[in-house]
């Protein structure tokens, strides 16, 4: 059996070796703080989005501008549940596109682009925060 664990243990590994423990540590801080500022601001702009979604919409928030790992968004999504049942990439994929047609719908001036092979990365105005649960208003 091929371990599950083996893309996040690249992921990290992969790392610089004096910033592997940090980055870890910022893994779990990212996987086990639920912000729960975050997830009910959310809530205010997409009341229908699964938890396992707004996970995965956290982890790209959280690194902002940079580039996260399918692995490290597969991690997200899938915490709540044991390793040999965390989900396929194809979740992840399925994932980003119901972001972006939220994204869309609502206006939100948030970009999720993708990076064929290493990932997506989350850009938005510095004064846009989803705790807040809204899109700022255009000033006049």
């Amino acid at each position: 059996m091929q371990d599950p664990l083996a893309p996040l243990r690249a992921e990290v590994m992969a790392q610089p070796p004096e910033d592997r423990l940090d980055y870890v540590l910022d893994l779990l801080r990212l996987y086990l703080d639920p912000v729960p500022e975050f997830f009910l601001g959310v809530h205010r702009i997409a009341p229908g989005l699964q938890p396992a979604d707004v996970r995965v919409l956290r982890a790209l928030d959280a690194r902002r501008g940079y580039i996260v790992s399918v692995q490290s968004l597969i991690a997200a999504r899938s915490l709540d549940r044991a390793v040999d049942d965390w989900a396929p990439p194809q979740k992840v994929v399925s994932c980003i596109a119901k972001l972006r047609r939220i994204v869309k719908q609502r206006r939100l001036p948030v970009t999720i682009s993708t990076f064929t092979g290493l990932g997506y990365c989350l850009e938005a105005p510095a004064c846009f925060r989803f705790e807040d649960g809204a899109a700022p208003q255009a000033s006049s």
